[in-house]
C-alpha cells in the first residue's frame, strides 16, 4: 500500500487556523455565559414574583377566630 499524500499547511495557514479556533472558542464561551446570565435573571425574577404573590395571598387570608366553632365536616351522600 502506498501512503496517502497529506496537505502540508504553511505557517500562515496554521496561524489562521489557530486564530479561527480561538474565535470559535470565545464565541462558544460567550454564548454559554449569556445563557447562564439569562437563566439566573429569570430565576431571580420568578423568585421575587412568587414572594410577592405569597405575600398578597397571605394578606387576603381571613384569620380564623379561635372562639368560633369549627366548620362541620361535609356529609357523604348515601349510596343507592
Amino acid at each position: 500500500m502506498t501512503r496517502p499524500d497529506f496537505v502540508k499547511l504553511t505557517d500562515e495557514q496554521v496561524l489562521a487556523r489557530k486564530r479561527r479556533n480561538v474565535a470559535i472558542a470565545l464565541g462558544l464561551v460567550g454564548f454559554i455565559v449569556l445563557v447562564f446570565i439569562v437563566t439566573v435573571t429569570n430565576l431571580q425574577r420568578n423568585t421575587q414574583a412568587r414572594k410577592a404573590a405569597e405575600a398578597a395571598a397571605a394578606a387576603t387570608l381571613e384569620r380564623a377566630d379561635p372562639a368560633l366553632p369549627a366548620p362541620e365536616a361535609p356529609v357523604a351522600e348515601p349510596a343507592q
